[in-house]
């Protein structure tokens, strides 16, 4: 009789623990296949301007950008090498976005969309090596980026 006590405090113990706080937080978290959660990343994208509460990510944690185009035209976004030539110019869409990670394209993206990629970063990187850019005509070159870093 002691034991099957015993058994129902434990089993009651555990569950009361699993409905504690913090189980209902995304951050760092597994879903039910035992993956990581992501962690969201929320991108405000207006004319000109990208705004992101977070700069610095880690090598190895899946992240969530959730971008919104709250400007009045299409923008796009991704996560990529800076572009800028030497000569001040910006390539096309297409060579731009040739070694990116994510990419969102402008079609995809109008005026009051939102739209997600999922991004785990391989490998550490410093703000010269990856940003996060808009590459539609004329935006790049009027300040559309936003350097990043990857830690280890």
């Amino acid at each position: 009789m002691y034991k099957i006590l015993l058994l129902i405090v434990v089993v009651v113990g555990a569950l009361l623990a699993a409905c504690g706080p913090g189980a209902s937080s995304n951050s760092g978290t597994t879903s039910g296949s035992g993956a990581a959660a992501p962690t969201v990343v929320p991108i405000a994208m207006t004319e000109f301007k990208i705004d992101t509460p977070q700069t610095t990510f880690q090598v190895g944690v899946p992240y969530r950008f959730v971008v919104s185009n709250k400007g009045t035209v299409n923008h796009d976004f991704s996560i990529t090498p800076p572009v800028m030539s030497h000569s001040g110019m910006s390539p096309s869409n297409e060579e731009a976005h040739e070694d990116a990670l994510a990419v969102i394209k402008a079609d995809d993206l109008p005026p009051g969309a939102t739209k997600s990629v999922d991004v785990t970063f391989s490998k550490p990187m410093s703000s010269a090596e990856i940003e996060l850019a808009c590459h539609t005509p004329g935006h790049y070159e009027a300040g559309m980026q936003v350097p990043i870093t990857v830690t280890q």
